[in-house]
Parts: C-alpha cells; structure tokens; sequence
C-alpha cells in the first residue's frame, strides 16, 4: 500500500514540473538551440529616391549568424542582425537572408523587396555677361543636376537645345532666361526672371563692329570702328590714336546718318607714325539729310592682327584721344563700346 501511495506521489510531482517528455522552455524565444533557425526578417524603407538607405532587421531564430544579399546576385554582402545598406541606381531589388545556428540554415528570398527610384533632375545655370550693351554675347553655363537633355529659352524668341550654349542679344530689354533638363527621375525647369538686361548704346557713340571677333592665333581679320551721331547733328570732326603694333588702317568710308540726296562730304587724314586718325565729315550745305535720328556718320576699316590675348584700344586716356565734335564745338561721346577677340588656340 505505501509503494502505490509513492508512486502516485512521483507522477503528480513529475507532472506539476512539466516533466511531461520535452524537459524544457516551449515559450518560443529566439535564442539559438539545436532546432533548426527560421530565416525572418523585414525593412524601412522599402521604397524612394537614389540614393537610398535601408535599414534591415533579422528577426530570424536559432540563429547565430546572419548572411544579407542585397541584390539577388547571389553574395552576402553584409552580416549582421540589424544593418544598413545603401542603394545608389534606381532599379528593383530582390533581398535574401541566409541564417545560420546550431541545428542547420535557412534561407528566405523576398522577390522585388526594395524599389529604387530615379532621383528627379535639378535645374541649374548661369549667365556671363548679365548685363552690358547691344549686342550683348551671353555664355551660359548648365550647372544641373542627373539631367540627358535641355531646353533653353531666352526670352527674346530664341532657343537652343545645346548644354552650355552662347546666345547674343540683339535688341535692349530685360530678359527672362528659361532651363528645363530631363532625366532619368523626370523633368525640372529653372526660370530667373529678368536675369539678362541689355542696354542700347548712348549716341554719340563710337562702336566697334562686330563687336565679337572670333579667330585663331596669328590669323588677320577685318574690325570696323563705326561712329554714331545723334539727331541735329550736321558734320563732326574725330581723332582715333590706335595700336598700330595690333591694328592695320585700311580706309574710312561715309555713313547713311549725314546723306542727303548725295553723299556727304569726307576728309581724311592718316598718321600711321603717331598711329593717330583723324576724318571730317559733313553734309552739303544745301543738302541736309533727309531723316533725323541716330545714325552712323562715318565707319573706319582696320584689320586686326590676331595673337592670344589680343586687345583692341583706341584710347580712353584724359588726354582726348577720342574726340568728336562739330564746329570747333566739343560734343561728349556718351559710349565707347569695345570688342572682344575670340582667340582659338
């Protein structure tokens, strides 16, 4: 009677220990054991722009090593139970967790996990000269961002298709200038509102014409100085002193601005020792012109020998060396408006 009184004594106590068969902890940890690890992970974020940073947890058990790839191409690229790994090209991407513990591997392929998009394109430029006299000869520079194409306007009716392109400005204004690129993530504009302003030239002027000049090193080409007058102006009287080690004097012929019915009256006289030049002009004294405005009253051929570097100066000294006047009177040349020399090496 007392053995069978014991031996229910011991069943109740195994039972009451849960010595029921297995022995241990059933509260399903995530420790590693020698059952076998079951691969689990997930991420944030799972989408958006390039670059993009995910951060990758393992939730695997029975796991005590963690293999990622991030790409699908097969490789673990890192390891770890929490990691990062950054995406720089757009594009959709497959992620496997390979987890390793005492009772074996696991493996787990998430298809198309992560979505990479492309970046969105930034417009951006910029102007040399913003501002100055017509004609007024503008390089632009496209300073954009992540862009295959662009579009510019500007503003004055003309576009280009170039990345950095050179634009001249024929007429005076204020003008809006306009860059839309596109990209690979899409399209953006940059519009800077009356970013280019050009300013007509003050008569009396004296311009140089054209006034961009592009040649290459050591080549001989053709530069007019053109002399504007201003409305009343019957005849005027102008001394140019020059470089001659740079500049050739050809000849000076007469402009529309002082014609009448026949052409004015022109007096020339070269110094090619003192590189000084000085022309009168004048209409008839019965044959007035027959308009009243600007104009040019006489323009002066030099050819231009071409070196790097080349500068083009007539002289703007306190001396006088540019003069115009009418009757003996002096009268203020408002501009002078010089060239540049485009020299290809």
């Amino acid at each position: 009677m007392l053995n069978k009184s014991l031996s229910i004594f011991l069943l109740i106590f195994m039972i009451s220990c849960g010595g029921g068969g297995g022995g241990g902890d059933d509260s399903g940890g995530t420790g590693p054991s020698n059952d076998p690890p079951v691969a689990s992970f997930s991420a944030t974020p799972l989408s958006g722009g390039a670059p993009l940073s995910v951060n990758f947890t393992s939730t695997s058990t029975n796991t005590t090593n963690h293999g990622w790839d991030f790409n699908g191409d097969g490789a673990i690229d890192a390891s770890g139970q929490l990691v990062q790994y950054t995406y720089t090209e757009a594009g959709t991407y497959t992620v496997s967790l390979t987890a390793t513990g005492p009772g074996g591997t696991d493996v787990l392929t998430r298809t198309d996990y992560v979505t990479v998009n492309a970046t969105p394109p930034a417009a951006l430029f910029t102007g040399d000269p913003t501002s100055g006299k017509k004609d007024l000869r503008v390089e632009f520079s496209n300073s954009s961002l992540r862009f295959n194409t662009s579009l510019w306007d500007f503003g004055d009716g003309n576009t280009s298709t170039e990345d950095s392109p050179v634009h001249t400005y024929t007429s005076a204004g204020s003008y809006d200038v306009t860059l839309s690129v596109v990209g690979d993530g899409g399209t953006d504009t940059k519009v800077l509102s009356g970013y280019i302003t050009v300013d007509d030239v003050q008569t009396p002027a004296i311009v140089l014409d054209p006034k961009y000049i592009e040649t290459t090193s050591g080549s001989s080409v053709p530069i007019d100085v053109k002399v504007l007058g201003v409305s009343g102006m019957a005849a005027a009287q102008v001394t140019l002193f020059y470089d001659s080690s740079v500049l050739t004097y050809d000849s000076v012929t007469a402009g529309d601005f002082l014609k009448g019915d026949t052409d004015p009256l022109l007096v020339v006289t070269s110094n090619p020792g003192i590189n000084r030049l000085i022309f009168y002009t004048s209409s008839l004294s019965s044959d007035l012109p027959s308009s009243n405005g600007d104009g040019v009253i006489a323009t002066v051929n030099f050819t231009l020998n071409g070196s790097t570097n080349t500068s083009v100066d007539f002289g703007s000294d306190t001396s006088g060396n540019i003069m115009l006047d009418v009757d003996g009177g002096n009268i203020t040349v408002n501009d002078v408006v010089g060239a540049s020399i485009l020299i290809n090496e």
